[in-house]
């Protein structure tokens, strides 16, 4: 019962299928049919098997009760210039983040097999904020926790590294984020740094693996939890 992996190719999910074939766990990175003669080589290169099924409630039900996963991973999100390199327009965190993240728990409950839902969300993540990113977040959130599935959630704050898009303005929020949690934690506020802290993809993968094969689930857990 191999774990999915859906967002493989992102940022987060590349890490935590490395560090799953580390573990001797081998698991399937989902990759959008139209990305696999890209993706592919890489991903095998890691160690995994790689799965092309296209983002369709009934295909992936069809893919999910073939691998019988126990985990599935949704680690899905966008930005704004990989979406707009990917022809997607309107509201793109309704669409990538909230959108496929509602077909992937969809295919989950058709598939009866009732893997655990593992999601990565945002710290904010909030169905009433005022911003389109937090928003999408929340909603998914609501979603995965309706499903009737086991599941946990992942809020982590900054996400910080190398990464194949730079975002300098991510990375300047973080040092200058965790310059002031620094202060603050020095002055009593250890709880308030450690939740909101910049975290990097080893130190998160390795976290979200730890809770997806944990024995606590319909759990949420904040940067305090995903050290």
């Amino acid at each position: 019962m191999p774990p999915l992996v859906l967002g493989a190719t992102g940022f987060v999910g590349r890490e935590v299928v490395r560090q799953l074939v580390v573990r001797d766990v081998k698991p399937v990175a989902h990759v959008r049919p139209e990305s696999a003669a890209s993706w592919r080589p890489k991903l095998a290169a890691l160690g995994a098997d790689v799965d092309t099924t296209p983002w369709d409630t009934a295909a992936l039900a069809a893919t999910l009760r073939r691998l019988a996963p126990a985990q599935l991973y949704i680690l899905i999100g966008t930005t704004r210039s990989r979406a707009k390199a990917d022809g997607v327009d309107g509201d793109i965190y309704d669409r990538i983040d909230y959108g496929l993240t509602a077909i992937a728990v969809a295919a989950a409950v058709a598939s009866a097999c009732r893997p655990r839902l593992v999601y990565l969300s945002s710290v904010g993540a909030d169905p009433t904020a005022r911003g389109g990113y937090l928003r999408a977040r929340g909603r998914a959130e609501a979603v995965v926790r309706d499903a009737g599935l086991p599941w946990v959630i992942a809020r982590p704050s900054v996400i910080t590294g190398e990464r194949d898009d730079p975002r300098l303005g991510e990375r300047a929020a973080a040092v200058v984020g965790d310059g002031l949690l620094a202060v603050a934690g020095a002055l009593g506020g250890g709880r308030l740094r450690d939740r909101f802290r910049s975290t990097s993809p080893d130190v998160l993968a390795s976290a979200l693996i730890r809770i997806a094969e944990g024995g606590a689930h319909d759990r949420v857990y904040d940067g305090i939890e995903l050290r």
